[in-house]
């Protein structure tokens, strides 16, 4: 498969995690916003595009989950998987002191009530 990102798709895709979650889901950063796929693209193919596939990241909360976060992209992300990625992601956050706390305990409510 030709490289995702350079598609029409994904960039509209893009635009609209990025629209519509307008900043860093862990920092509230609006600088170099990177639109994660929860589900990995390159696996899951059929989620691919669907919005409730992605969050907005900064692109250093995204290289810090696909660094430090030990999961598996062959495996399907569910929602205990990504909530563990979002207390990951706290706790450096807490460390570092730059999160925005009440914006990812009403993503991770949102997660867990689908």
């Amino acid at each position: 498969m030709a490289d995702y990102h350079h598609t029409k798709e994904y960039r509209i895709w893009r635009a609209k995690i990025i629209r519509r979650d307008k900043k860093c889901l862990v920092c509230d950063s609006m600088s170099k916003r990177v639109a994660h796929h929860i589900n990995s693209a390159s696996y899951f193919k059929d989620d691919m595009y669907k919005i409730e596939n992605g969050v907005c990241l900064c692109e250093r909360h995204h290289i810090m989950y696909h660094t430090s976060y030990n999961s598996s992209f062959r495996k399907k992300t569910d929602v205990k998987n990504f909530c563990n990625f979002l207390e990951m992601m706290i706790k450096i956050a807490e460390e570092t002191g730059s999160y925005n706390k009440e914006k990812m305990k009403e993503f991770k409510n949102y997660l867990e009530a689908d």
